[in-house]
């Protein structure tokens, strides 16, 4: 799919270079990604600040619009800065396509287009991978990712170790076990207390991470402050790395860079892509 326009859709963006299982009656609304591209900024978690006085970071579709099937996203106006990006400081230059890609993204979650937590939760806990391990690594969805109440109370009640991340100064992550409490992480994360207990993501049989897209070769598009590029350098390349994402965000091709590292599993609400080239 080429960056600066073309038509999203859930049943034909996905698999042609993947295997998938899709789930009966799937829909295939389109959602359209056109317009400019313009400049870029992953933190897993903070959300995109809105742009300064210039103009709106992106256009916005109507809910009505959404859930039609059709959502037509513009970005016209320079990024501002994001806690992701300020902190991580301007000393690297990132491939700007992404952050008019990124703008467009937020804005259809943001318009009503996410998931069904329930459905997510099922196609995870059914995964191979999933079923067998007993300590994985995942993280609290925000407002605007996909809501992961329910999967992580599902995990403990199996008995898994469940890891979640907690924001570092300089953008790293570590990992806490999650006993069921949560207080107010960085930049509106939340997370378990300091006095939970310290683990290395290594540890991790599977890793579950936030995402705003992905493609058919794993490529994974987060918020630009690199925070799980760098914390996946430290797990082992063959631990399975899952992304939850709207069918629509399963693109055919996302900007990618040398460091990123890919996804080996996704789930949409209505099917699993393993990107065959992996």
């Amino acid at each position: 799919m080429a960056l600066t326009g073309g038509t999203v859709t859930g049943s034909d963006v996905v698999g042609r270079s993947g295997s998938e299982q899709n789930a009966p009656g799937s829909a295939t609304g389109a959602a359209s990604l056109d317009g400019p591209v313009l400049g870029t900024g992953h933190l897993g978690t903070p959300p995109l600040a809105a742009s300064s006085a210039g103009g709106s970071a992106a256009g916005r579709s109507s809910a009505g619009a959404s859930s039609a099937g059709a959502a037509f996203i513009t970005a016209s106006s320079p990024e501002a800065s994001s806690p992701e990006t300020s902190a991580a400081g301007a000393a690297e230059e990132r491939p700007r396509p992404k952050i008019a890609l990124r703008r467009r993204l937020l804005a259809l979650r943001r318009a009503g287009v996410l998931p069904d937590p329930a459905v997510l939760t099922e196609r995870v806990l059914a995964l191979p991978e999933v079923a067998r391990a007993t300590c994985v690594a995942a993280y609290v969805g925000m407002t605007d990712e996909p809501d992961t109440t329910e999967l992580l109370a599902r995990l403990r009640a199996r008995g898994v170790r469940v890891l979640l991340p907690v924001v570092r100064a300089d953008l790293d992550l570590d990992f806490r076990e999650f006993g069921g409490t949560l207080v107010p992480g960085a930049m509106g994360t939340r997370e378990p207390p300091p006095s939970a207990t310290h683990v290395e993501l290594g540890e991790a049989e599977v890793i579950i991470v936030p995402a705003l897209a992905a493609d058919e070769a794993g490529n994974r598009l987060g918020r630009g402050g690199g925070s799980y590029d760098r914390a996946l350098t430290r797990t082992a390349p063959a631990t399975p790395v899952i992304a939850l994402l709207h069918d629509r965000e399963v693109l055919g091709d996302v900007p990618a860079e040398a460091h990123d590292r890919r996804v080996t599993i996704i789930v949409t609400q209505s099917r699993t892509v393993r990107p065959a080239s992996l």
